[in-house]
């Protein structure tokens, strides 16, 4: 006798609080899919899974109750059943609820779940936000099973959410328990290789139960994180069924038990990019959704034909298309020519061109360092000298934004390297509404991903550009040969700020690819490492790694202002990734 379910994983973009948006969003995602006998949606599927302290306000938590009530309400306007990732009130005397789920079955409530493991690191705060299954009393603290109905047979269903599958008690007791299938509600951020990793934990768990596993995931932005999807359904025989990544919609997979288990019938290859790829399409997923989750209707940043804003352009271009990207090339005394005539070149040879407005600020620059010295007698200093013309360029930034009503959002152009060790001007260069590039190191993130694209204008690579499509609704944007030419003469050219004749980025900091293999040794690292082993395992003198880390704690105040941006390593720049004293003697 064979048995056959059909699961619906429902791979979709959150927005935090939209409950309404959420909730019709869900309803048509179900609509296109009701032959499915049950729809999985992802974890705090009715609130976001980024709602922060909100999960701890009496509103909210009311508001969310309410709307669960509509998800009941819908799986029996379509006589469906429906798995419903949402914060639960929890039985424990707290303030808090319980991070979990629900399955709703042609109007009844008909199982219950809460997380039993709650991650509290890295980006991660279900400690403070939520209640574990195991705080809970009586039957509420015992996991059970779902004998689920179809025609006349009956499938046993084992839940779980999230961390729970990173452990193997979980899916091990539910196993025990007799499920005769697994299934993971998730909201699992981006962060670079962690869908590997995460793909070795479904073989782990597979392989411990004997059971498929089927893992639902979101997709899309919320502020600093970001989602890649990648929703699953993994058999103990290793067969893969796994959505595209960042693929909002949703796939029915048949899962088939002749005899000896349920068994995935349908194999679907993982469509693979390159790191590089995955890092720009990653960081602009993020850029996209802030910004049009935050109703702006256009992006603002200056232009200075150096990589950084170069690759800026590049992300926005693709990202939103050409009329949505406006840049100011600002000009001082000391940009060289050759950097007005790249930025020149970029604007006018990414697909239709793009809005580049010249602004010179020579004249405010010498007004302003005039005023100075009518008041103290003396030109500023040289470092007061550089941030007053990153800072005369932030006024005009801002003030193209305001004249829009607020509507163009300012994207900041600073890498990680130079973030992190406070290479920029607050209030200058650092002014920003969104840091495009806050989570991407100069050597190890920027110029291989501006490779990477000038690689793609000029040889387009079918598979990052159907994912970018499917993303986006768009096509990564044809460049001109001239454009081509451009950037390349972009990256071929050495990092230099340009406030004072002849700098080199490498006047105040180390080269980057040197820099940056230390960065990455200090903060993204797996294990917390001291100078000196982080020294011996370079090879670089212990001196030159304690002077990277001084020099990286000294700054954290400009951190702590700094715009948001995408998650993309293991450790970010984020205030949710980054929890430093802003005063610390601590050398």
């Amino acid at each position: 006798m064979t048995r056959n379910i059909n699961i619906a994983m429902h791979q979709m973009n959150y927005t935090t609080g939209a409950f309404e948006a959420n909730f019709l969003k869900t309803k048509a995602s179900i609509e296109r899919s009701l032959d499915a006998d049950i729809h999985v949606l992802p974890e705090c599927a009715v609130t976001n899974y980024a709602s922060g302290d909100y999960f701890l306000d009496a509103q909210y938590q009311a508001a969310t109750a309410a709307w669960c009530e509509r998800y009941r309400q819908l799986s029996a306007d379509l006589d469906t059943t429906i798995v419903v990732g949402t914060p639960l009130r929890g039985k424990a005397v707290s303030n808090k609820m319980g991070n979990g789920l629900v399955v709703y079955s042609k109007g009844e409530e008909v199982h219950s779940y809460l997380k039993t493991h709650l991650p509290n690191y890295d980006v991660f705060d279900d400690v403070r936000w939520f209640e574990s299954r195991l705080e809970q009393t009586g039957t509420d603290k015992e996991i059970r099973v779902l004998e689920f109905k179809i025609g006349d047979d009956i499938v046993r269903i084992g839940f779980c959410i999230c961390e729970d599958i990173w452990f193997t008690d979980v899916t091990s007791e539910l196993a025990a328990m007799g499920a005769e299938i697994i299934v993971s509600i998730n909201s699992s951020p981006y962060a670079i290789a962690k869908g590997n990793f995460r793909r070795i934990v479904f073989k782990d768990r597979v392989s411990e139960t004997g059971l498929p596993l089927v893992y639902v995931n979101q997709v899309g932005g919320n502020d600093d994180l970001v989602w890649d999807g990648c929703s699953a359904v993994l058999d103990p025989d290793g067969t893969l069924y796994e959505m595209e990544m960042c693929k909002e919609g949703v796939e029915v997979v048949t899962l088939v038990d002749a005899g000896k288990g349920f068994r995935n019938v349908v194999s679907k290859p993982t469509l693979v990019l390159s790191d590089q790829q995955e890092r720009y399409l990653m960081a602009c997923v993020g850029m996209h959704d802030y910004i049009k989750k935050n109703f702006f209707t256009g992006t603002i940043f200056g232009l200075s034909g150096g990589m950084d804003s170069s690759l800026i352009a590049a992300m926005t271009v693709d990202t939103f298309g050409e009329d949505m990207v406006n840049t100011a090339m600002m000009p001082s005394p000391y940009t060289s020519v050759g950097s007005n005539t790249r930025a020149e070149r970029l604007s006018r040879g990414m697909g239709k061109g793009f809005k580049a407005t010249l602004i010179p600020i020579t004249e405010e620059y010498e007004a302003a360092k005039a005023s100075f010295r009518r008041a103290f007698g003396r030109d500023p200093g040289g470092l007061a000298d550089e941030n007053l013309q990153a800072q005369i360029r932030g006024n005009h930034l801002s003030m193209i934004s305001n004249d829009a009503g607020g509507k163009l959002a300012l994207i900041g152009t600073s890498n990680k390297s130079e973030i992190l060790m406070g290479y920029g001007t607050l209030f200058g260069d650092l002014r920003a509404g969104w840091a495009g590039l806050l989570d991407l190191y100069k050597s190890i993130d920027v110029f291989p991903l501006a490779e990477m694209r000038l690689a793609h204008a000029i040889d387009p690579d079918p598979i990052f550009d159907h994912i970018w499509r499917q993303t986006f609704g768009r096509s990564p944007a044809v460049w001109t040969e001239d454009c081509r030419a451009a950037m390349r003469e972009v990256i071929d050219e050495p990092p230099s700020a340009e406030l004072k004749p002849g700098q080199k980025d490498t006047d105040s900091l180390p080269p980057y690819p040197r820099l940056d293999r230390v960065l990455w040794e200090i903060e993204d690292a797996k294990v917390s490492q001291t100078d000196e082993q982080i020294a011996e395992l370079l090879g670089e003198p212990v001196e030159f790694v304690a002077m990277i880390r001084a020099k990286r704690r000294n700054p954290e105040f400009k951190r702590f202002q700094s715009a948001p941006g995408a998650k993309i390593h293991r450790k970010s720049p984020t205030k949710k990734d980054r929890r430093m004293p802003l005063t610390c003697h601590f050398a």
